[in-house]
């Protein structure tokens, strides 16, 4: 299946944000939060009909973060989490942002792979890491 096939099949959009110490970006749920309240995750959302989940991607991260990020620079890998279901993750390298969280978290941390199990993950997203370590976007 090509990237792009699976582009458009994707329902959700994730990001992400690397610094310059190449360490990775994690949000915390809000506690009133639907799905997984208190747990960290990566900035992302749903993909809005007829809406390409490259500009979904970029999106979700400025909603989410305040963090603007061209589309154009947006980067992806292929994860694949289960023999029938794999995503796209976009990679955004950010020099120095500034983080402005909106209503849906009430945390964030820069974190490497190691320290990634001090914090309660949301489901997959240790698999992410994984990935993301595995290409050296983070260490």
């Amino acid at each position: 299946m090509s990237a792009r096939s699976l582009n458009y099949m994707q329902k959700t959009a994730t990001v992400a944000v690397i610094n310059r110490q190449n360490k990775l970006l994690i949000l915390r749920r809000g506690k009133t939060a639907p799905w997984m309240p208190g747990r960290y995750c990566l900035p992302g959302g749903r993909v809005e009909p007829f809406e390409d989940s490259q500009y979904a991607a970029a999106r979700e991260l400025s909603e989410e973060t305040g963090i603007s990020f061209p589309v154009d620079r947006l980067n992806n890998i292929t994860i694949t989490y289960s023999d029938n279901y794999s995503k796209l993750v976009y990679i955004a390298k950010v020099d120095s942002p500034i983080v402005s969280l909106n209503y849906e978290h009430d945390d964030y941390a820069w974190i490497s792979f190691d320290e990634s199990s001090l914090y309660s993950l949301v489901p997959n997203l240790k698999k992410t890491l994984c990935s993301l370590k595995n290409y050296n976007y983070i260490v």
